[in-house]
């Protein structure tokens, strides 16, 4: 909304102060980073309400693997992509710890989803940081990209029944609210 009124006052100053080039090629750029901005937007929220994709991730112990549509049957699933050499996803699986220790339902399945990293590394890693939620790994990041992401962190809540209620990219401490309230909703 805020970007709409710099547009309309910038649109009424070039027509007062007779417009050179200069303002052209602003308003042009402001134009293309507008819409740029508006479909980063229009791709988090074209997943919420969707289906989630079914997916399949490796267990760090090498029992085996979770899938998706087992779990979604019973239960919700709330996931963070993550990697060890990501401050922000740190940030965000720190968060998920103290979410979880909060709200306390056994409606609701936790994992962390490892991005690219050795397995070996990753139960080292794990093992050090003391995690309680399960970390699964997705080594070729196929996961994240059915989600249509290839940053980290990402958060995604998937409902009982397969949709997706809520996605962010990257970590936001105001956010974080609404991820609780999220939780809370579906509990």
């Amino acid at each position: 909304m805020i970007s709409l009124m710099h547009l309309e006052k910038f649109l009424r100053t070039m027509t007062i102060y007779k417009s050179n080039r200069f303002n052209y090629i602003f308003f042009f750029y402001f134009l293309i980073n507008f819409q740029l901005n508006a479909n980063i937007v229009q791709n988090n929220s074209v997943l919420i309400g969707t289906d989630a994709p079914p997916f399949s991730l490796q267990r760090i112990d090498g029992s085996g693997y979770i899938h998706s549509r087992d779990i979604l049957m019973d239960h919700n699933m709330v996931l963070v992509f993550f990697s060890s050499k990501n401050n922000q996803s740190l940030k965000t699986v720190s968060d998920l710890h103290q979410i979880k220790a909060g709200i306390k339902s056994t409606n609701i399945q936790y994992y962390l989803v490892n991005i690219f990293e050795d397995k070996d590394f990753l139960k080292f890693f794990v093992n050090e940081k003391v995690y309680t939620i399960p970390v699964v790994m997705d080594q070729y990041g196929i996961a994240l990209k059915m989600f249509n992401s290839e940053e980290i962190p990402v958060t995604i809540v998937i409902n009982k029944g397969g949709k997706i209620g809520y996605y962010k990219e990257g970590h936001s401490d105001v956010e974080l609210l609404n991820l609780i309230t999220h939780i809370r909703s579906i509990e």
